[in-house]
């Protein structure tokens, strides 16, 4: 799908700037942070400040269009609402994050809308433990 497709199937207004933020999330391919986003696009010297960046991905997140997981470092992690997001599990002595490709919670989500009766539109889900090489120099 085009994503000024993508846009207005979300009932979005189609901007610049959200098409070339939403075109370097979908090129991502894994979650990315707005920091990132930023320095992605000094490389290819587009002009764009953080605080727009920011602003348009709050405004995606808010029409589901992205999700977005705050990862333990306080770091917000943004990616394309769809069945094959990812999640992270963080390892809590050294910061590295890593990609877990498939989501766990799936079947979960539809034994609690079968519960509740809810429509689910998106989840946050994260793990934390102690990475192999961490546990290597911890546990020596």
């Amino acid at each position: 799908m085009k994503i000024d497709d993508l846009l207005r199937k979300n009932n979005i207004r189609v901007t610049k700037n959200r098409k070339i933020i939403l075109d370097k999330i979908i090129e991502n391919n894994d979650p990315i942070s707005a920091e990132e986003i930023l320095e992605k696009f000094k490389k290819e010297k587009i002009n764009m400040d953080l605080s727009t960046i920011y602003r348009n991905l709050n405004t995606l997140e808010e029409v589901n269009l992205l999700l977005k997981n705050t990862n333990t470092d306080g770091i917000s992690y943004f990616q394309l609402n769809s069945t094959d997001h990812k999640h992270f599990i963080s390892c809590i002595s050294c910061g590295k994050k890593f990609i877990i490709e498939n989501c766990p919670i799936h079947d979960i989500e539809k034994e609690i809308e079968n519960e509740t009766g809810f429509i689910i539109k998106g989840h946050s889900f994260e793990f934390t433990g102690i990475c192999p090489e961490c546990q290597k120099k911890l546990y020596k």
